[in-house]
C-alpha cells in the first residue's frame, strides 16, 4: 500500500479571545420523551449552559485523549478591517465535564463552516469542513472541502484542500463529517478511513466517490479506494455532510443524505404534496451498511428507510450500557408536536434496527423560525454523564449555541 505525501502548511494559532456574551438559556429545560414504550414516560432533567455570542453556528463536541472536552462552531460576524463575508472557527473547553466552559476562543486563521471534531486512538484531531465559495478567504470561485489536522489537543493546525486535484474542475468537493477508525494488531497501526465525493456533479459523479485511508492517523492519505455504492447519484454526493460509524461487530453505518429534489427522496405511502417544499430544509436520510470495512455498500434492509423528511445531520454514539444512539436533527415536518431542534433515538441491536416514533428524546425545542435548530452531536463522559450540543435561532433571527449535561433515561423493567 502507497500513501503519498500531502504538502500541509501548518497554521499558526492566531487567535482572538472574546468575553461571552449571550443571555442565559433556561437551564431548567427538561428533555421530552415522545411516545414511551421501553423507556419511562418522565422528563429527563437537564442542565443547559449557553456558550458564546449572537450568530455563532452549527457546534460539534468532543472529548480528547486528555479527559478535556472541546467544542468547535463557526461564526459569520464582520472582522474589523477585514472586507466582505468571512467564516472561521470559534472554541470553547471544559476540564470539568462540561460544568463550566472557558472564554470563547475566535480563529482568524481557521476559514471554513460546518466544522466536525474526530479524536483519534492516539490523540490527533482531524477536523472536516465546508468552505463557501462567497468566503473572502476562499480565491477558487466556488465551494470545496477541507480537512484540518492536529496533534496538539487543537492549538495548532495543518491545513489539507480536497481537491482540485483527483476531481473536475470547479468540482464542489464534499467529505462526511466523521472518519472511521478500525483497529489496528500487534504489529500494525489502526487505519483510518474517511469518505470524500462530490456535489452538484453530473451522471458520473459516483465515479468521485472516494475512501481514502490512512495508517499514520491522517498525516498522508492512500486515496486510492473507489468503493462500490451500488450506483447511487444524487445532488449530494455519497460520502456528503453525513457520518459513518463503526458498530461493535465490525459493521460501518452510513446514513446518506437524500435531497429533496432528487430522484430518491419520496417515501413510498407518503403523501406526494411535500415534494411543494422550498430549500433544502426538507431533505432526508437514508441508511447504508458495509460489512467489508467499506469497500462496498448497500442500503439496510432494501430501502435504507432511515427516518422522515426533514430529519438529517446524523450523529452515533456507542453508549457504555450496549445501546447505540442516534442523535439528529428535525429541520422541517416536524413529527413529535415540538419545534425544530436535536432529538435522539436508540437501538439495542447494533444499528439493525431502528424506531423514529416511540421512544424519541426530544433534546432541544426553543428554535424560531424555519432554520437554525439542531446541528448538534453527543458525547459520553467515563461516569455515564451525557453532553450535547446544539444550536438554534431566536426570535431575534440571531442563532445561538449551547451545550446540556443529561443522562440516558435506562429501559424500563418487566
Amino acid at each position: 500500500m502507497q500513501f503519498v505525501r500531502l504538502a500541509v502548511p501548518v497554521i499558526s494559532a492566531g487567535l482572538v479571545i472574546a468575553v461571552t456574551a449571550q443571555p442565559s438559556a433556561d437551564d431548567s429545560l427538561p428533555i421530552k420523551v415522545i411516545a414511551p414504550q421501553a423507556l419511562p414516560a418522565d422528563d429527563i432533567a437537564a442542565e443547559r449552559t449557553p456558550l458564546g455570542i449572537p450568530n455563532d453556528y452549527k457546534p460539534w463536541i468532543a472529548q480528547l485523549k486528555s479527559g478535556q472536552l472541546l467544542v468547535v462552531a463557526f461564526c459569520f460576524g464582520p472582522i474589523e478591517g477585514e472586507a466582505g463575508y468571512i467564516e472561521r472557527a470559534v472554541f470553547w473547553r471544559s476540564d470539568d465535564g462540561g460544568n463550566t466552559w472557558s472564554e470563547r476562543e475566535e480563529r482568524l486563521d481557521i476559514h471554513g463552516r460546518e466544522f466536525a471534531l474526530n479524536v483519534l486512538s492516539d490523540g490527533t484531531i482531524l477536523m472536516p469542513c465546508h468552505f463557501l465559495s462567497n468566503d473572502a478567504y476562499n480565491k477558487a470561485g466556488y465551494t470545496y472541502s477541507k480537512l484540518f489536522r492536529s496533534t496538539d489537543n487543537g492549538a495548532n493546525w495543518s491545513e489539507l484542500r480536497i481537491g482540485p486535484d483527483g476531481f473536475p474542475e470547479g468540482a464542489n468537493t464534499a467529505t462526511d463529517w466523521t472518519a472511521v477508525e478500525l483497529p489496528g494488531g500487534d504489529d500494525s497501526p489502526p487505519t483510518v478511513l474517511f469518505g470524500v465525493s462530490i456535489q452538484h456533479g453530473g451522471d458520473d459523479k459516483h465515479e468521485h466517490v472516494r475512501l481514502w485511508r490512512s495508517t499514520d492517523s491522517g498525516e498522508t492519505w492512500d486515496r486510492s479506494l473507489h468503493p462500490d455504492t451500488d450506483g447511487w447519484a444524487d445532488v449530494d454526493g455519497f460520502f456528503s455532510q453525513s457520518t459513518a460509524h463503526r458498530t461493535r461487530d465490525g459493521r460501518l453505518l452510513h446514513p446518506v443524505r437524500v435531497d429533496r429534489t432528487g430522484p430518491h427522496w419520496h417515501i413510498a405511502g407518503t403523501p406526494e404534496e411535500l415534494k411543494q417544499e422550498r430549500g433544502d430544509n426538507g431533505d432526508r436520510m437514508m441508511l447504508w451498511e458495509s460489512n467489508d470495512d467499506g469497500e462496498t455498500w448497500r442500503r439496510q434492509d432494501g430501502d435504507g428507510r432511515f427516518g422522515y423528511y426533514g430529519e438529517m445531520y446524523p450523529r452515533f454514539l456507542q453508549l457504555q450500557d450496549g445501546r447505540l444512539m442516534l442523535t439528529f436533527t428535525v429541520r422541517s415536518n416536524s413529527t413529535d408536536g415540538f419545534p425544530l431542534g436535536l432529538r435522539a433515538v436508540f437501538s439495542d441491536d447494533d444499528g439493525r434496527t431502528w424506531d423514529f416514533e416511540h421512544d424519541r428524546l426530544v433534546i432541544s425545542y426553543v428554535n424560531h423560525g424555519a432554520s437554525g435548530g439542531g446541528f448538534g452531536n453527543t458525547i459520553q463522559l467515563d461516569d455515564g454523564t451525557l453532553v450535547s450540543v446544539y444550536s438554534y435561532r431566536r426570535e431575534d433571527e440571531r442563532t445561538y449555541v449551547e451545550t446540556v449535561r443529561w443522562n440516558a433515561p435506562e429501559p424500563k423493567q418487566d
